[in-house]
């Protein structure tokens, strides 16, 4: 498995919130190959800017400054980057960010999240949501950075559950991985439910074996290493409290969250860790079948 590829074109998706300036920062602190290109992408709403059966000039200016004030900070710390403007109705604001994303030959989609009340229910259908369904490469989803944040991604946790899912999260962590960083790799033991309705909880010695693979394959790419089991209970919330208690820097987690809109939003580790934690979240590759 080769975990020395670095993320080289980055796609992120911004709206000039707080958030999407705060993703900003964390694109910056994750695209330092030399190589990497991002592409700024803004949606422009077609149903709050047409206005008369025209554009309205003064909001398209405002889209290009919005989007040019990312591209001219990407530029003054070294990021190669270009912006694009999109056009698309509410209902499809993250099929286009996913378009734009696959014509870009993106290997990482970053976005913004406004918090808890983007996450609150399907009913609301956000563009986080939808886009975490509808693109195949990893996503970088940012609400915040934690306390007293350098910028670095220096302390990375990496949650795992299983042989599964372990290579699209080591070759995530290591992709975003700086100079002298050290990643801690938890795995939280849980039950497991069987085709006719038991569960068991987990072997220890299949615990045993994912851990001890996880941390042969940062020591083959030079990254400090560390592993814990966390008692069996919650996923998402040990993790966030194991990330909180750690001061990670950032939370990779595996890849079984894309399998359809369902799995996303129904019991999902993924969705519940949104809800629990302010740090950066970055969601592996999809495994596909």
């Amino acid at each position: 498995m080769d975990t020395t590829k670095r993320f080289e074109r980055i796609l992120l998706a911004t709206d000039g919130t707080e958030a999407s300036r705060v993703a900003i920062e964390a694109t910056i602190a994750i695209a330092k190959s030399p190589t990497a290109k991002v592409r700024v992408a803004h949606v422009w709403n077609l149903e709050v800017h047409h206005r008369h059966g025209h554009w309205d000039v003064e909001v398209r200016s405002q889209a290009a400054k919005l989007v040019d004030a990312a591209v001219e900070r990407l530029f003054r710390t070294g990021v190669i980057a270009e912006r694009e403007i999109i056009r698309a109705d509410s209902n499809h604001v993250a099929a286009a960010i996913a378009i734009s994303a696959k014509n870009f030959g993106a290997d990482l989609v970053v976005i913004g999240s406004r918090g808890l009340s983007d996450w609150q229910s399907l009913t609301q259908h956000s563009v986080s949501h939808q886009l975490l369904c509808a693109v195949d490469c990893p996503m970088l989803i940012v609400r915040g950075l934690p306390a007293g944040a350098t910028g670095r991604v220096s302390k990375i946790l990496l949650a795992i559950a299983g042989g599964d899912d372990l290579a699209p999260g080591v070759r995530a962590a290591v992709a975003v991985a700086q100079a002298g960083a050290s990643v801690m790799v938890v795995h939280v033991a849980q039950a497991i439910f069987g085709l006719q309705g038991f569960a068991y909880v987990e072997p220890a010695d299949q615990i045993r074996d994912t851990m001890a693979r996880a941390c042969e394959l940062f020591i083959d790419a030079g990254i400090k290493v560390q592993g814990m089991v966390a008692h069996e209970g919650p996923v998402a919330k040990a993790v966030a409290e194991i990330a909180q208690d750690w001061n990670a820097d950032l939370i990779v987690i595996g890849s079984s969250r894309m399998r359809d809109i369902a799995s996303l939003f129904l019991g999902s580790v993924s969705h519940d860790l949104l809800h629990l934690t302010e740090r950066p979240v970055l969601i592996a590759e999809r495994v596909t079948a």
